[in-house]
C-alpha cells in the first residue's frame, strides 16, 4: 500500500490556515444545528482516503505522501503511464464532443518490488501538481458516496483513483459493485482509475480483457542495465562512487533481473552498513523470487512494448 507519514510539522498539512475551534453552525434540515469549525470551499490538492463514522458521517482523511526524490526514467513504461494520463487530461473537450464518459482505466502489473508503487507515486505527484485529488480505493460503497459528494462540490477537479493490489480488492469486497464503478454505472467523470497487481492471472478476462474497465495495461518488470546505472548513481552520488571505489559496471552487471527493492538493499548493505559486496549480492540473489511474468501474458493478450527484447531500450524488460 501507499506509504504514509504523519508528522506534526508536515508541510503538506500546513498549506492552508485552519482553526480547530467552533466558529459557526451547520444544518442539513433547518431543525438540527451542529457547532462546526470554519469551512473551506474545496479540498486542497492531495491524497485522500474516504471513511465514515457514527459521529461525523462521511469524511475525507488527508494522507501526507512524500514524492520528493522520485526518479523519472525516460523511454520506460513508467514514463509512458505518465504520458498517457497527461494526454487524457488534455482531451476533455473531445470526449464531450463524442458523448463519451470522461474516464480512463490503467493496470500496472509485474513482479513484486519492480517499481509499480514508484510509478503510482509519480502519478500522484503529477495530478496534485495540477490541482487534482488522489483517492485511495477501499470499500466500494464508501467510494461511491465519497465521489458523489466530491463531484457535487468540485465537479471539475481531476481525480485519480488508486486501486493497489486489485486482485485482493476484488476478493475482499463486492466484486460486482467494483465492476459497476469501473463500467461507469455510477456518476464517474474526469477520473483515472490506476490499478496495480502482482498476479494478473488472478483477475481473469472480466478485468484484463474489458477495455471499458481498464483500457491500457503496462508491464512493470525488472529494470534494465541503463536504469540500474541511473538508479545507483542517484542513490550513491557520482562523487561517492569514485570516493568509495565502487565498480559501477560490476554492480550493474551483477544485478541483472533484480528488482528496484533489491537494488536499494544492495546500496544499504554495502554503502551504509559496510557489508561485503560479494556476500550482499549472494544473499540478494538467494532471496530473489524469480517471477517470469511473460508466462501468463499470452492468455490475456499482452503484447508489451516493441523494444521489450532490448534491455537497454526499455526500463522494464
Amino acid at each position: 500500500m501507499i506509504s504514509r507519514r504523519y508528522d506534526d510539522d508536515d508541510d503538506d498539512r500546513e498549506d492552508f490556515d485552519y482553526d480547530p475551534t467552533y466558529v459557526q453552525w451547520t444544518t442539513s434540515d433547518g431543525i438540527l444545528f451542529l457547532p462546526a469549525a470554519r469551512t473551506i470551499k474545496t479540498l486542497p490538492p492531495g491524497v485522500y482516503e474516504i471513511d465514515s463514522n457514527s459521529n461525523t458521517g462521511l469524511f475525507f482523511e488527508r494522507i501526507p505522501v512524500k514524492t520528493e526524490g522520485l526518479i523519472r526514467f525516460p523511454d520506460t513504461n513508467s514514463y509512458k503511464v505518465l504520458e498517457e494520463i497527461q494526454k487524457f487530461w488534455d482531451r476533455e473537450s473531445i470526449f464531450k464532443d463524442y458523448g463519451l464518459t470522461y474516464k480512463r482505466g490503467m493496470i500496472l502489473y509485474g513482479p513484486p518490488g519492480s517499481g509499480k508503487s514508484c510509478t503510482v507515486q509519480l502519478v500522484m505527484h503529477d495530478v496534485v501538481e495540477r490541482g487534482g485529488i488522489v483517492l485511495e480505493f477501499g470499500d466500494p460503497y464508501l467510494f461511491v458516496d465519497g465521489l458523489r459528494a466530491l463531484r457535487k462540490i468540485q465537479p471539475d477537479t481531476p481525480v485519480v483513483v488508486i486501486m493497489e493490489d486489485l486482485d485482493s480488492l476484488l476478493e475482499s469486497h463486492n466484486e460486482s459493485e467494483i465492476l459497476n464503478i469501473l463500467d461507469g454505472v455510477q456518476d464517474v467523470y474526469k477520473v483515472v482509475f490506476l490499478a496495480t497487481t502482482n498476479y494478473p492471472n488472478k483477475l481473469g478476462h472480466r478485468i484484463m480483457n474489458r477495455p471499458s474497465r481498464f483500457d491500457k495495461r503496462f508491464r512493470i518488470g525488472f529494470p534494465s542495465g541503463k536504469a540500474r546505472r541511473i538508479y545507483f548513481e542517484h542513490l550513491i552520488g557520482a562523487a561517492k562512487v569514485e570516493e568509495l571505489g565502487i565498480d559501477l559496471n560490476k554492480w550493474v552487471k551483477d544485478t541483472d533481473r533484480l528488482s528496484i527493492a533489491h537494488l536499494k538493499e544492495l546500496f544499504v548493505a554495502v554503502v551504509i552498513l559496510d557489508d561485503d559486496y560479494r556476500s550482499a549480492i549472494k544473499t540478494l540473489k538467494a532471496m530473489k523470487e524469480d517471477v517470469n511474468d511473460k508466462d501468463y501474458e499470452g492468455s490475456f493478450g499482452f503484447k508489451g512494448d516493441d523494444n521489450d527484447d532490448d534491455e537497454e531500450d526499455d526500463f522494464y524488460d
